[in-house]
């Protein structure tokens, strides 16, 4: 009798507790998105050869990542065209975590273009994990997010099925990144880590103007040098940014700034090399009953430096000559113009021209100016004929025209796609 009575005891305890174990219990949203990019994508004569590593020398189109690569025969760079079918690489699946003031986020990404076998890859790999307090006047975040410069105004998927939301091709994104940040209404300001993308060299074949080719004017990143010593970073990349909304629209307006710098052995001396990448950029979302236009615009030094996204360009990196011990930084510009139309609740269109312009000047010769501008244009309609289920058929083409190099033009080809991606969110 004791012992049920003390059993009885400890069960009335317990239910006695429950609610405040309830109210202590944290709320978990679970979420997930299946996404398939179906495509048929064409190169160019004379678009220069993409390689695996984002790194790698010839790899200054990084958002082209495409299954159809141009290929020499002799000393021609031969179009090609080829079919994709792919698990896209934001395929998801996550939760979102309220606990009173405390909150936080994990994602993990599946999938994405294995550029070695051309095949859709199967890694796994982590998105977003990061933790808020809300203090009243504002937030902390501690943990891995997008980067405050992160403006996105378009849908466009694009060559190789990527983030479908422009990337690359001009949107203002600074990738996901550690971070300590404060947030005060529509203003932000972070403390991020550094995107290392090291300076880059010219290719030692270019002798004359007459000798740049496709070929030749593939970049080597300097870090793959066998000079290269190591690179010292001593400041986080700092960014800020103030969405705020007016009249029929919200507007964007923030920048970044990176800095770090590389050592090279240079026949026993020692070359200290200073890095540095800026964006500033600024955008807007209008809205006139089912019409809508969007815009973003950047301007900045050696964009890619600054990890402000991939630019589609030649010269979006500092060139850097070891041998001279001078660098050159690279000057960037860019903007989009993305209209849209909202035809009934489960079809939309949308459509849009972004402009990109790079310019840099050889630390080997100074005589040498590299300028390079590429125009992309797209056109989509996004079909969704149940809730979370999504159908885009979308037509594309980035024209990479030609880089300009003095006098002399070399003409870089393009690349076409016609292509489906397919979305089931859960």
């Amino acid at each position: 009798m004791k012992k049920l009575t003390i059993l009885f005891v400890a069960l009335v305890m317990i239910f006695a507790a429950l609610p405040a174990f309830a109210q202590d219990k944290a709320d978990w949203a679970f979420y997930g998105s299946a996404r398939m990019w179906t495509a048929w994508e064409k190169v160019d004569d004379n678009t220069p050869p993409q390689l695996a590593s984002a790194g790698a020398a010839g790899n200054f189109f990084p958002v082209a990542v495409t299954h159809s690569r141009a290929y020499t025969i002799g000393t021609e760079l031969n179009g090609d065209s080829e079919l994709a079918w792919l698990l896209q690489g934001n395929s998801r699946f996550g939760a979102n975590v309220k606990w009173g003031n405390i909150g936080g986020q994990f994602e993990v990404g599946v999938g994405g273009v294995d550029l070695a076998s051309n095949a859709s890859s199967t890694s796994v790999y982590l998105r977003l994990l990061y933790g808020t307090w809300n203090f009243g006047s504002g937030t902390l975040e501690i943990g891995q997010d997008y980067g405050t410069y992160f403006y996105l105004v378009s849908n466009l998927c694009g060559v190789g099925g990527q983030e479908c939301n422009g990337i690359g091709f001009g949107s203002i994104y600074p990738g996901r990144v550690p971070q300590l940040a404060l947030k005060f209404g529509g203003f932000r300001v972070s403390l991020e880590a550094p995107r290392l993308v090291d300076s880059f060299s010219r290719n030692p074949a270019i002798v004359s103007i007459a000798s740049i080719t496709p070929q030749t004017l593939l970049l080597t990143n300097n870090s793959g040098l066998a000079s290269f010593v190591k690179t010292d970073q001593t400041f986080p990349r700092l960014a800020a940014a103030y969405t705020f909304n007016a009249g029929p629209g919200q507007f964007f307006i923030g920048g970044q700034y990176n800095t770090f710098k590389e050592i090279f052995n240079n026949a026993g001396v020692e070359n200290d090399n200073t890095v540095m990448g800026w964006t500033i950029g600024a955008g807007t979302k209008l809205s006139f009953g089912p019409f809508y236009i969007n815009a973003t615009a950047q301007y900045g030094q050696n964009p890619n430096n600054a990890a402000s996204g991939p630019a589609t360009l030649y010269p979006s990196v500092q060139l850097y000559d070891v041998a001279t011990d001078k660098n050159e930084n690279s000057d960037y510009m860019a903007f989009q113009i993305i209209p849209g139309f909202k035809l009934t609740d489960s079809i939309n269109f949308e459509g849009g021209f972004i402009w990109q312009k790079g310019k840099v000047t050889s630390p080997v010769d100074s005589a040498l100016d590299f300028k390079q501008t590429t125009y992309t244009y797209y056109l989509q309609m996004v079909w969704s004929p149940t809730k979370n289920l999504f159908i885009i058929p979308e037509v594309g083409y980035i024209d990479f025209d030609k880089l300009s190099v003095q006098s002399t033009d070399i003409p870089y080809g393009g690349t076409t796609w016609f292509g489906i991606k397919w979305q089931i969110n859960f």
